[in-house]
């Protein structure tokens, strides 16, 4: 049977049989084989199985679909092939490629060949385990590469690493390889892809700090085919305004609330997975699942600033510098929650235990953080106000270009506004790709 192993080569390893037909993939409990990593989109893709074939084909995820290390929208599968969901890796194995190598082996053959054959046999595909590698390659260790930067294992990030796979540009660590003894040798292979690995050294070479990623925050709006989302999803922002009254009216604004979640939860997601991956809208399922992730996140930092709200509406009388530290404390709340609501994809991941102390572990990087922050949705405000004036004067106007001018304004800062939504996330998914290993949410 055609079959996926999931973190192969490690203790959480498991097995996927894949069923003659479609087979679906994702995290969302409707496909037919569940992947609980916040990496893997709800429905990420469908492998259909027909005779000895197995098609791959991505269903829109966010985080992409590779194999042998380039993303793709479809592919036909081989024995051995690495493939990636996120940041989940697997490797395909076809019952046809097994079957041959049964077959196979019941020939005759000198001890020293089926001894290769065996150290050969999750080689990338079944062209390479037809001509197993001469004795002498592995007998003699092959030279250490020499790269430059820093270099530690994928699975192991605390752990330098030593060996790497020149197919699919993997590092590990000692543990991390996979050992088969072949005519008395050792060969290491890539846990990933099956292709033997090459011992090598690094010279440390200083990478981007969090400080340093910053300004780049300001372009990644700008990447790719990021303008046009910028647009689009500020039309959608901007259809809040015109919705009728009513309960049609109410779903479709909850609605809209729930694809401005996904798609801040989207950023943070694409930034956490591959800093390099341009701006790229979220799918739109359970996107009123979503609104009340973004409701919780809200309720569970400004519950303060509501309580006092909904007190001054009674008539309670509160001084104004209470109304105002409650909001502050809701701001410097605020992101945090969202952040590890976002990652975990669960709205109960914004209560105090989880937030407060990964606030009170990295204080010096989330205050950098907070006040950038406010200070964007302090921009906000301010365009707001004038965002605000403007359309006033839109409507009270009788002359064409001040009328004119009036909604350039408008169009301008609604467009800044997803603009500076945009920088807020992907700060906040590069804070969190900085401080991951002590945040400790996932174990890494």
């Amino acid at each position: 049977m055609n079959r996926l192993v999931v973190n192969p080569g490690t203790p959480q390893a498991w097995e996927i049989q894949l069923k003659p037909g479609s087979n679906s993939l994702g995290r969302g409990d409707a496909n037919d084989f569940k992947i609980n990593d916040p990496s893997v989109s709800g429905s990420h893709c469908q492998i259909s199985v027909e005779d000895n074939t197995a098609v791959l084909r991505d269903s829109g995820s966010t985080n992409g679909t590779f194999v042998g290390g380039a993303r793709v929208q479809e592919h036909n599968l081989e024995h051995g092939k690495g493939v990636r969901l996120g940041n989940v890796d697997m490797i395909f194995y076809s019952s046809a490629d097994v079957q041959a190598t049964a077959v196979e082996s019941t020939s005759p053959q000198p001890p020293v060949r089926k001894a290769m054959r065996v150290a050969t046999l999750a080689v990338a595909s079944p062209a390479a385990a037809a001509e197993p590698p001469p004795m002498t390659a592995l007998m003699t260790p092959p030279e250490p590469a020499i790269l430059v930067g820093t270099r530690f294992c994928k699975y192991h990030p605390t752990s330098p690493a030593r060996f790497l796979c020149e197919k699919c540009n993997r590092t590990f660590c000692e543990m991390c390889i996979q050992l088969s003894e072949a005519g008395g040798a050792t060969v290491r292979t890539c846990r990933a892809c099956g292709t033997e690995v090459v011992p090598f050294q690094y010279s440390q070479a200083p990478s981007k700090g969090f400080y340093a990623k910053l300004p780049g925050a300001f372009l990644y709006p700008f990447k790719g085919a990021g303008a046009i989302i910028l647009v689009c999803a500020t039309v959608a922002f901007a259809a809040m305004g015109f919705l009728s009254r009513g309960l049609t009216g109410l779903v479709i604004t909850v609605a809209l609330y729930g694809f401005i979640f996904l798609f801040m939860q989207n950023i943070i997601l694409t930034t956490t997975s591959d800093e390099k991956l341009d701006l790229c809208f979220p799918e739109m399922s359970n996107v009123f699942s979503a609104a009340l992730q973004l409701a919780g996140t809200v309720l569970a930092s400004f519950w303060l600033a509501i309580g006092i709200a909904i007190a001054k509406f009674n008539d309670v009388a509160i001084p104004s510098e209470a109304i105002l530290a409650s909001v502050i404390l809701g701001g410097i709340y605020f992101p945090m929650a969202l952040l590890v609501v976002a990652m975990k994809d669960s709205a109960f991941a914004a209560n105090p235990l989880v937030v407060i102390p990964a606030m009170v572990k990295l204080p010096l990087k989330y205050s950098v953080t907070v006040v950038l922050l406010l200070a964007v949705f302090g921009i906000r405000r301010l365009g707001g106000l004038i965002s605000g004036g403007a359309g006033t004067v839109a409507l009270r106007t009788h002359d064409e270009n001040t009328f004119l001018v009036a909604m350039a304004v408008q169009a301008v800062w609604a467009l800044l506004s997803v603009y500076l939504l945009v920088v807020t996330m992907r700060i906040l998914g590069l804070f969190y790709n900085a401080s991951k290993r002590t945040l400790g949410w996932f174990n890494y």
